[in-house]
């Protein structure tokens, strides 16, 4: 199986990439499906799995959202919405 191999810090710019190509605020869904498109990812990336249910991807966006939030450049609006 492909592995994922971006680490969560690989994902600050995407993340904040994503959120401006979704005009400012979206759902963590919206912002993971984003990102699987800037990045490209194969199916197999896609659905690596971290523990339990829960994607690499996933885990590590979680991650990146929560640094950007820390540095002041994200903020939840919302449980769910960034």
């Amino acid at each position: 199986m492909e592995k994922f191999s971006y680490k969560f810090d690989d994902l600050f710019n995407p993340t904040l990439q994503a959120l401006h190509k979704l005009g400012g605020s979206a759902s963590v869904s919206e912002i993971e499906d984003k990102v699987a498109e800037i990045f490209n990812l194969s199916e197999k990336e896609l659905n690596y799995i971290h523990r339990g249910s829960v994607t690499k991807l996933s885990y590590r966006l979680a991650w990146a959202r929560n640094y950007l939030k820390r540095y002041g450049l994200l903020e939840n609006s919302a449980r769910g919405v960034w």
